[in-house]
């Protein structure tokens, strides 16, 4: 059985030095003119001389890279333009994009020790991001983190019965706005944010490393098509994106989906204390909202 740690908190100092990044801020450490700023540079891709995507090593990350609970946690630089939104990459561009994240979690996945990977985006400051250039992060773990291991109790309580996330007919309490042969985009029964939206695999997979190549691309359509509406909706807003994974070694069932959250003020005291998400639309409402603007 992996090792898990029943503490949600990670002590990491060197978060406090990372950089604040704004719209019109010259020290960008992402941009080009300050590329001497990066930390090692694992992986790139290039469309002639323009970069389309750059992996490296977190300056400051998140959790150390020796110890009893350790990882690795890295940087995903999706464009080298300091204000390109990622709505407005190129179909091309997100399969260059969600293939080379997918590479870099297949290489951390062969390490004995990793046994749990996290990749998210956070876009604008209500939702953490502290430099404005769009970037992902991924971070690998040596321990799962306690708030994934409910989840995935829930699922083994539920093994001899069907995933709730393949079958249409355990979908009920979920309100479905789009499919496509290999897609699902649904609102859960229970949204925890503004505008929640789920992109659930129609084919049961255990993580992001396990989807074929063809659920890649489409999976970069529909999220371009979603963060579209996410701006008409809200421009210029800010949002979440997390891919919502099983453990590496599959001791848990788990079916890999991803969420977006779009961020509308802040989490504050009863949220915090209750758990119980306060929202400022019904998901009704919400899901008619963005059913219309998918159809265009």
């Amino acid at each position: 059985m992996a090792t898990i740690f029943f503490n949600d908190s990670i002590v990491a100092p060197s978060r406090i030095n990372r950089p604040m990044v704004g719209k019109q801020n010259e020290a960008c450490p992402f941009c080009k003119e300050n590329e001497k700023e990066l930390e090692v540079i694992y992986d790139e891709v290039w469309e002639g001389e323009k970069l389309l995507v750059r992996i490296l090593a977190n300056k400051y990350p998140v959790i150390p890279i020796q110890g009893d609970y350790a990882g690795l946690h890295d940087v995903i630089i999706d464009t080298a333009n300091h204000w390109e939104h990622p709505k407005d990459f190129s179909p091309e561009h997100w399969q260059v994009l969600l293939l080379m994240m997918q590479k870099r979690w297949q290489q951390l996945s062969k390490n004995e020790k990793i046994v749990f990977i996290q990749i998210f985006k956070n876009h604008g400051s209500l939702a953490g991001a502290s430099i404005y250039h769009s970037h992902w992060q991924l971070v690998a773990m040596t321990k799962i983190p306690y708030g994934m291991i409910s989840q995935y109790e829930k699922y083994q309580k539920q093994k001899e019965s069907p995933c709730f996330l393949c079958e249409r007919n355990h979908l009920k309490e979920a309100i479905l706005i789009k499919e496509t042969s290999l897609w699902r985009l649904i609102i859960p029964p229970n949204p925890e944010f503004n505008y929640e939206i789920w992109l659930v695999p129609k084919s049961h997979r255990q993580h992001f490393g396990e989807l074929v190549q063809k659920e890649v691309v489409e999976l970069g359509n529909l999220l371009k098509q979603l963060l579209m509406v996410y701006d008409i909706l809200l421009p210029e807003g800010a949002f979440n994106i997390c891919m919502m994974s099983g453990d590496l070694r599959g001791e848990w069932q788990y079916h890999f989906h991803i969420k977006l959250m779009m961020r509308i003020g802040h989490i504050a005291g009863f949220e915090i204390a209750t758990h119980c998400h306060i929202l400022m639309i019904d998901r009704e409402q919400y899901a008619l909202r963005i059913k219309q603007l998918l159809q265009g």
